[in-house]
């Protein structure tokens, strides 16, 4: 059956054509090339791709300035090869972490100015809203971002991080001098926290995996959970297990 184009919003058809380019390519695209894909001007290409990102459709990294198809794509985007090696190490610690605390554990992996959430195991309780594997995040509003970022010189933070730091949530630490002064924080305790600034109502305890002679992937493992549960003492806690936790995963398999 052909459709009557009189009843087709413009607009929006022109912006699920900036969707489809995006899941097309399997991987980022720039604002020209979307726009060449397209057949749309810069100008109205940057207001539907805009107005996607505020959706949840469509993400951006401020630092390479490229689009990827967003966390409300139920296509995502392919996870990274060593991924599944990874996976398989670190699934035994984190089985046993969800038993101890019944909270839900996240494993990550960076990838540019992202974390990209490799495998969970949640929380019986199911109390909030949880990423989905393959599903990303800035590496700024995340404890897993932050706690990868804590092993990095000075000089490589500066460089990953974007120069406007987005805010998820009024949480979210925005200034770069107050960032750098929690990732100081975090390397003293060795494990970072994300105090609502990914997600309101929830809260997140992340100790990076080292891999060995600091090469090779650079992953975290996190637990999370509701922001009432998650109290300063219990995360505290939380963080001082998985930082040894995560000091015992051997990542040497995942790099052969």
């Amino acid at each position: 059956m052909s459709l009557d184009r009189r009843y087709i919003v413009a607009p929006v058809h022109k912006s699920m054509q900036l969707l489809d380019a995006l899941v097309s390519a399997k991987g980022t695209m720039t604002l020209s090339d979307l726009a060449a894909s397209t057949a749309l001007p810069k100008t109205t290409a940057f207001r539907y791709l805009y107005t996607l990102r505020a959706s949840g459709f469509v993400s951006y990294d401020e630092r390479t300035e490229r689009y990827a198809i967003g966390p409300r794509v139920a296509v995502p985007a392919p996870l990274p090869m060593c991924a599944e090696r990874i996976r398989a190490i670190a699934q035994p610690a984190m089985l046993r972490l969800q038993r101890q605390f019944n909270e839900t554990v996240n494993l990550g992996l960076r990838e540019g100015g992202e974390i990209i959430y490799i495998d969970m195991i949640g929380s019986s309780r199911l109390l909030h809203a949880e990423a989905r594997i393959g599903s990303r995040d800035p590496l700024h509003s995340t404890a897993l971002g932050k706690a990868i970022l804590q092993t990095l010189g000075a000089a490589e933070i500066d460089r990953i991080l974007p120069r406007s730091m987005a805010a998820r949530t009024p949480h979210t630490i925005t200034s770069r001098a107050d960032f750098l002064a929690d990732i100081s924080r975090s390397a003293a305790r060795r494990y970072a926290l994300d105090m609502e600034e990914n997600e309101l109502g929830a809260r997140c305890v992340a100790a990076a995996i080292t891999a060995p002679n600091g090469d090779g992937p650079q992953a975290a493992i996190s637990i999370s959970g509701p922001t009432q549960l998650m109290t300063d003492t219990t995360l505290a806690r939380i963080g001082r297990v998985l930082a040894l936790t995560a000091g015992s995963i051997d990542l040497s398999a995942a790099l052969r």
